[in-house]
Order: structure tokens, then sequence, then C-alpha cells
């Protein structure tokens, strides 16, 4: 994982979409990694570190397999 060339982030207040498909609203706090210069959100902080631990094993790892693939 990098953040080496990521987009700014979204303004606060503004709609996300997390990881699992949900809306969430941004805000400071809101758990996040950088991933091939995207920012993905997250709704806890547990599938962010899981993520952050082994993108292709995590949460999302159809998702992640099918960009890098």
């Amino acid at each position: 994982m990098s953040s080496k060339n990521a987009v700014p982030l979204p303004v606060i207040g503004s709609e996300v979409t997390t990881a699992c498909g949900s809306a969430e609203k941004f805000a400071c706090d809101t758990p996040r990694a950088s991933y091939e210069g995207k920012w993905i959100f997250f709704c806890t902080p547990i599938c962010q570190q899981e993520f952050i631990q082994d993108p292709r094993n995590s949460c999302m790892a159809g998702q992640v397999n099918n960009e890098i693939e």
C-alpha cells in the first residue's frame, strides 16, 4: 500500500461509499486507507486494519484482486 499519487480526500460531510458498499458521510476520523492511488473507506477500524495488514485477503479481496490482475 502506498499513499503515492493518492487523490485528495473528500470534503467533510460529503458522502463516500465504503468497502462493503454502504454510504457514509465523510469525517476526519472516517477509517480509510490509500491503495494504488485511491482512497478506500471502511465502516469500522477493524475492517481498515484487516485491509492494511493484507489487502489481498481482507474483506475487499475480490475487489482488490480484480483491480490488480
